[in-house]
């Protein structure tokens, strides 16, 4: 490609693990810089990447010439201090989700992409994934109302305290916890189809109580490592979203969506099940389920926005009524009471 995006990823985690290695392979993006918060840790990644910079100061990493975009993949708590930055300085901003730890730093962060008239797209890959969007594509064509919706994810990757090290994921100060890693993930993907979230209870646990450093020492875990969320919406229906990654045994995410007007199902073949009222299920799969493919969709949607002015996809707008309900979420399982999610207009 003869123009392709100048990118800078910060973040040492995630960032260098997946994004960093998705945007080496498109073309339509090139890879310039990483950031981390540990220099020793930015310049071996860049070294390995062949980038020009590697860097812990964020100044910096803003100040490289020619440098376009950059991919916020740092922890939650984060995000609005680099998004802001970022924008300020010119620069198109793709963040990771959820797009602030609150409602009102998200409000920034969505108000600094205005004001700088810049791109800014929120990292929802798994929305993009084949097999999500088969399942919202035929709930368009025959759910009708919600009756009941229901999400369930079964993971074992942290059922032990030396199946994953210790990281911010694992501190509830940071933003981490597993509502912010995959439950706004669910939380899109159900806004995609149903009615707006009319109020919503929660409960969160933690399982596996402590975690290797990686040094034989054992840290606290303070965010949740499983959680429940019931979810009642505008004009009826409920919905259950629930997530344990302590599971000994692991299993595909099932998705089932009950409408009165017909079922979608995606079952843990990766197949896509649907069909009105009075017919038959059909089947559609088995689709792709890899996170890769869609985070690679996301970047092309953040290149076609960036390029030949496309609607950003996913949006800010989008990111802010998710985190609307997010917030609720948390609230509703710390005060253990039904919680209203804050309006959004299209107007924030």
């Amino acid at each position: 490609m003869d123009n392709p995006v100048k990118i800078a990823i910060a973040g040492g985690g995630y960032g260098a693990k997946v994004a960093l290695p998705a945007y080496r392979e498109l073309e339509e993006f090139q890879p310039v810089a990483i950031w981390s918060r540990r220099p020793e840790r930015a310049r071996e990644l860049a070294d390995q990447a062949g980038l020009e910079l590697g860097t812990a100061d964020f100044e910096e990493l803003l100040s490289l010439p020619g440098l376009e975009a950059v991919h916020v993949a740092t922890p939650v708590v984060t995000h609005l201090p680099m998004a802001v930055a970022a924008a300020r300085q010119g620069l198109h901003v793709l963040c990771e989700k959820p797009l602030a730890d609150n409602m009102a730093d998200a409000r920034r962060i969505t108000a600094a992409v205005r004001e700088a008239g810049v791109i800014g797209a929120v990292g929802f890959e798994l929305r993009l994934k084949e097999t999500r969007q088969r399942l919202v594509e035929r709930a368009h064509e025959v759910f009708g109302r919600p009756r009941m919706v229901a999400v369930s994810l079964v993971q074992s990757d942290h059922a032990d305290p030396y199946s994953r090290p210790h990281t911010w994921v694992h501190d509830a100060t940071m933003g981490g916890g597993r509502l912010q890693g995959y439950g706004v993930h669910d939380l899109d993907l159900l806004l995609q189809i149903v009615p707006p979230v009319e109020a919503v209870a929660a409960a969160t646990d933690v399982g596996v109580r402590v975690r290797t450093s990686g040094n034989d020492e054992l840290l606290p875990v303070t965010a949740e490592d499983a959680y429940g969320i019931l979810l009642r919406f505008r004009g009826g229906g409920l919905g259950i979203v629930s997530l344990i990654s302590t599971a000994r045994h692991a299993r595909p995410d099932v998705i089932e969506l009950h409408g009165d007007e017909g079922t979608v199902r995606l079952d843990a073949d990766q197949r896509v099940w649907w069909g009105r009222a009075s017919e038959e299920l059909r089947c559609d799969g088995p689709l792709d389920d890899s996170s890769s493919g869609g985070f690679k969709r996301l970047a092309r949607n953040f290149w076609a926005a960036i390029r030949n002015g496309a609607a950003p996809d996913p949006s800010l707008e989008e990111a802010l009524r998710v985190q609307s309900v997010f917030d609720a979420v948390r609230t509703a399982a710390t005060e253990r009471r039904w919680v209203r999610p804050e309006p959004v207009s299209p107007l924030d």
